[in-house]
Parts: structure tokens; C-alpha cells; sequence
């Protein structure tokens, strides 16, 4: 369930806690309340493995059961945080979790949950849950530390940005190659009309790019 070394290795700064804590738009570091950066899952095998990231927002709010102990160290509060999305993902706890895997399910049909997470890197605009998170509110410090430098460990991904905040925070980036641009696969934006085209759009794009290489 851990990522590749490189990508735990920056995660892990988020933990000690990250020094944006304090300046960060509503970032809150509360792990006795499931407050912590999180949200991020994947890239279990080689980096090379992986094709594709989906960047989504920021985390939603902590669920009930949701709860870190503040005395663990980076480490066990990293493996935690990734434990419980796991679980959410694997079990479809809300709209969005089943939506991702509808997703992850059209482009690896033939691959377990745990076998697909080899190819895909589900991440983070900013790795702290807001207090509006249906908003607009935005910061782009943690898009600027630590999303940048997961999309460069994965140049040969394939970047779709879910939503109008993710879109922002990948555009502000100019990562290379250009990104994709999709529907959030949460609600409100997962509820539109024009969502599930804009996934399938996404979805031939990735598929007509292997046929590239």
C-alpha cells in the first residue's frame, strides 16, 4: 500500500508537520480529529509503472471513524492516512470513492483494486481538508510544494485534474505534457450533466496514448 520510496519520502515532510501549518488557508493539523494532510494513494510499483495521476481537490472532511493518534511519528501517521483511503476506496464509502474506481475500472477491466493502484496515483491540489469545501477557497502553497514535485517524479503520466480547484492548481503549474481536464468525480460537480462525458473523454485519451507508445 506504500508508494514507491521517492514519493513516500516527500509525503513524509507533510507529517513532521508540514511547515505550512499556520500559513495555509484553513489547513489544520488536528490528527485527534482526522485532520492531517491525506487523500493520496498508489504508485505501489516503479514509478515508470505508473500512467496515470488523478488530481483531485483537497481531501473531504474526516469521516466519523476517522481518527490519528497525535503522538505517532511521520511514518505511522503517513501509513495511516493511506490505510483509511484505502479502506474508503475499497469499499466505495461515498459517491466520489465509487466514482474513482468506475474510473480506474474502465482503463484496467482486467486488474484487481490492488493491481490497478500499481498504474495510478490518486493525489491531492492541496492535502489538507477546508472548511468549505464546496467553495472556491484556494491556496496554492501545497500544490506548489509537493504537488509539483509528485508530477515530476511521473513524467510519463498521463495528468487528469478533476474539478475547477484541481484544474487551477495543475494549469498554475504548467506541468509538461499538457494535462487532461475533467469533471469532479464529487458532488456537486460529479451530479452535472456534462460529467460523465468529460470522464469518458479522458478516458479514450489515455487509452489512445498507450497506443502511441
Amino acid at each position: 500500500m506504500r508508494p514507491d520510496d521517492e514519493l513516500s519520502a516527500l509525503l513524509r515532510q507533510a507529517y513532521l508537520p508540514c511547515s505550512n501549518f499556520g500559513v495555509c488557508r484553513e489547513a489544520r493539523w488536528a490528527p485527534e480529529s482526522g485532520h492531517i494532510p491525506r487523500g493520496f494513494l498508489g504508485a505501489t510499483g516503479a514509478l515508470e509503472d505508473v500512467e496515470l495521476v488523478m488530481v483531485f481537490a483537497e481531501p473531504g472532511h474526516p469521516h466519523p471513524s476517522e481518527i490519528y493518534d497525535p503522538q505517532d511519528g511521520p511514518d505511522t501517521l503517513l501509513e495511516n492516512g493511506m490505510r483509511h483511503a484505502h479502506q474508503s476506496f475499497a469499499e466505495g464509502t461515498d459517491l466520489f470513492h465509487r466514482n474513482v474506481r468506475w474510473f480506474m475500472d474502465q482503463l484496467y477491466p482486467d486488474l484487481t483494486f490492488d493491481e490497478q493502484l500499481r498504474h495510478v496515483w490518486l493525489t491531492e491540489g492541496r492535502l489538507c481538508s477546508i472548511d468549505n469545501e464546496i467553495g472556491s477557497q484556494r491556496d496554492h502553497r501545497c500544490a506548489q510544494r509537493y504537488l509539483r514535485a509528485q508530477l515530476e517524479m511521473l513524467p510519463n503520466a498521463t495528468v487528469v485534474a478533476f474539478g475547477g480547484k484541481a484544474r487551477d492548481y495543475v494549469r498554475r503549474l504548467k506541468v509538461e505534457p499538457e494535462h487532461v481536464e475533467a469533471y469532479a468525480l464529487a458532488p456537486p460537480g460529479a451530479n452535472h450533466k456534462p460529467a460523465r462525458p468529460s470522464w469518458e473523454r479522458a478516458i479514450e485519451l489515455i487509452k489512445s496514448r498507450r497506443t502511441q507508445d
